[in-house]
């Protein structure tokens, strides 16, 4: 067998072992449910054979890393796989070698001798680099690897060379597993770590290759791509998180987001995304393991129901307990990139067409962190999920105060007024109460939430007055979506419809095609209606005088 084939079989046999120790977990959990029920002895027994099997395949791992991590088989693998990147590299430019770099940008179209290539060079090389990093990484410290994070860099950011995204995400799971392992894990050797430092080419190009990996795998014409994104999504975040905290990629990120700004936005609005979806899962989640967990302590009761109805409900809350740990594990990374992001660049979330749903995705979740209903959240061992309910109430206001400290024109604060569904004066009230309660953060830093606060009560009254003075707006000045009065309004060329200028925008972030005609559609399209915009005028000033 091939080499690369060993490893495929080495995977698919660790897949399978996770799985089946995933259901010897859920029955071990279960154990004083079942033990007394009628079908226990069947239930021990179908316990035994997991184990017998799981038994099994670890031999059968054994005998696998044997072979796949011998020095003598491994090293020359290592060293073809440098090889092939070395030539790869020298295709889309000439005159790469070991002691230069790579010249961007790359050409367009690829040339010939690599698009002819077959993309199982690329997936074998992945697979191999792959496999060495997750178990065996120390083999790497007698390696030159420079020109195979070269590869990694530069193919990456290359969809119109390597065209599988999800071949190009496996380049950055490779990259995850060389960071710095945290405490009590084995890390790969400082060399290895060493190479996000100090070529150029990393330093330049790996933050804006991930952030443009992070969009692009939004539509890649999978069934699965919904799910997918998420995972993939998830090793990109923690490897940024990383490259935050060095110096020269931190500082390449906020170049790059300022002279990129128009797809900056993009990537913002599907961190947004994925975080309001991520998160709301598993806040619906929490309060039905909460109940099924109160159910089965009532022991008598839970006895007392039927063995089927049991079964599904055991089946019911080891799915949710899964899919919450998932789900919040993708979650925090979100929640912790747009925290540590704002605090140094915080422009792209305070535009017109993004404001307004950062403001109610913010609101949303205090109102579940600090409102009335957060009892519901309560649930036995909430770290084992990932919910740590202290700190993401920590990140958000944090977020809130270093938008808000960037907002030199109040426009965080008018969105947070406008947001009718999740703002609640006396839910801001009990975040700083919780804040200062738990400790959570210094006192200066809550003083700054509570003037926000006030800033936010005082022109949401202001906005009431206004709703008050436009109760009758005419039907040809409001939205066609929003049904908000227009203060910027723009023709779709594609459809002819009159929108908002930040409704449009904030529709072409995720997907550029006009809503009504579905014709291709993008924001320098748009066309200004100034005479519709001077009637509005017009008509707000005559209103105001009027009162």
């Amino acid at each position: 067998l091939g080499f690369v084939k060993v490893i495929h079989e080495c995977m698919n046999n660790l897949n399978e072992t996770q799985r089946l120790q995933r259901s010897l977990q859920d029955l071990e959990r279960m154990r004083s449910v079942w033990a007394a029920g009628p079908q226990a002895r069947q239930t021990e027994e179908h316990l035994e054979k997991l184990k017998a099997e799981i038994a099994k395949n670890l031999s059968t791992r054994m005998c696998h890393d044997t072979i796949l991590q011998d020095p003598k088989m491994l090293s020359p693998a290592l060293q073809f796989a440098r090889l092939t990147a070395t030539w790869m590299l020298g295709i889309v430019s000439p005159g790469y070698s070991p002691t230069t770099s790579v010249t961007f940008p790359l050409p367009v179209p690829a040339p010939p001798e690599l698009a002819m290539l077959p993309e199982y060079i690329v997936d074998d090389l992945a697979e191999l680099l792959l496999y060495v990093s997750r178990f065996c990484i120390h083999q790497l410290a007698g390696e030159h690897m420079k020109e195979i994070m070269d590869f990694l860099v530069t193919f990456m950011g290359a969809p119109l060379h390597v065209k599988n995204p999800y071949l190009r995400a496996k380049f950055v799971e490779v990259l995850r597993l060389w960071m710095p392992a945290t405490p009590g894990h084995q890390g790969p050797p400082p060399q290895v770590v060493q190479l996000f430092d100090a070529p150029p080419l990393v330093t330049q190009h790996l933050v804006p290759h991930l952030l443009r990996l992070y969009v692009d795998i939004e539509f890649t014409g999978s069934h699965t791509q919904f799910y997918e994104k998420f995972n993939i999504r998830h090793n990109i975040g923690e490897l940024l998180e990383y490259l935050w905290g060095l110096h020269p990629h931190q500082e390449n990120w906020k170049r790059w987001a300022n002279d990129e700004s128009e797809f900056y936005m993009r990537f913002v609005n599907m961190l947004i995304n994925d975080a309001i979806y991520l998160l709301d899962e598993s806040m619906k989640k929490l309060p039905e393991i909460r109940e099924l967990e109160s159910a089965m302590d009532d022991m008598a009761t839970w006895q007392a129901q039927p063995q089927q109805q049991r079964q599904e409900r055991e089946s019911t809350l080891n799915q949710s307990r899964r899919m919450t740990q998932q789900n919040l594990t993708l979650a925090n990374v979100h929640i912790r990139m747009m925290n540590y992001t704002t605090e140094k660049i915080f422009a792209p979330f305070l535009v017109s067409e993004m404001v307004d749903r950062v403001a109610a995705m913010l609101d949303y979740f205090l109102l579940y962190l600090a409102g009335p209903e957060r009892k519901n959240l309560r649930i036995k061992d909430p770290e084992k999920y990932g919910f740590k309910p202290k700190e993401l109430l920590t990140f958000i206001t944090q977020i809130f105060l270093h938008l808000a400290a960037g907002d030199k024109n109040g426009v965080l604060c008018e969105a947070v007024a406008r947001d009718e569904r999740s703002y609640r004066p006396e839910v801001l009230a009990e975040v700083a109460n919780l804040l200062r309660r738990q400790g959570l953060m210094p006192e200066a830093k809550i003083v700054e939430f509570d003037q926000f606060a006030a800033q936010v009560q005082e022109r949401a009254q202001a906005d009431k007055e206004d709703e008050e003075m436009f109760d009758d707006i005419p039907d040809e000045f409001l939205d066609p979506i929003q049904c908000t009065l227009m203060k910027d309004p723009v023709i779709l060329p594609t459809s002819g419809q009159c929108l908002d200028r930040a409704t449009i925008q904030r529709h072409l972030l995720s997907e550029q095609r006009d809503p009504f005609s579905r014709a291709l559609l993008t924001p320098d399209m748009l066309e200004p209606n100034t005479e519709l915009k001077e009637k509005i005028q017009a008509w707000v000033k005559e209103q105001k005088a009027k009162k």
